[in-house]
């Protein structure tokens, strides 16, 4: 089920308890399937990452370090996010607010 995969922290600060360093930015993906890719967007339909994830077990996490394709942290805003795994499809949201250093 598909509807149970979900962001944390959302939303997110600057850093949070994940983290071991402030250059290490993490948010997590839970709840997932086997297998998904994960397709992040801004709010304004820009395609930011695509991220692949595969485990022998239901419920995993996959971690992304809040970057874009151009290894450059994200800007604040409300992201969007779209999983998809064989023919199901999903659909969710996060919200980052991210300082420059």
């Amino acid at each position: 089920n598909l509807k149970q995969v979900h962001t944390v922290p959302d939303p997110y600060y600057v850093t949070n308890g994940y983290e071991q360093t402030t250059d290490n930015k993490v948010i997590k993906f839970v709840n997932l399937p086997r297998k998904a890719i994960i397709r992040i967007y801004s709010s304004s339909g820009v395609l930011v990452r695509v991220l692949n994830y595969t485990s022998p077990e239901l419920g995993g996490m996959l971690d992304w370090n809040v970057r874009n394709r151009n290894n450059q942290v994200v800007a604040s805003g409300v992201y969007f996010y779209h999983v998809e795994s064989g023919d199901a499809r999903y659909i969710g949201r996060m919200t980052i607010i991210n300082f420059a250093k």
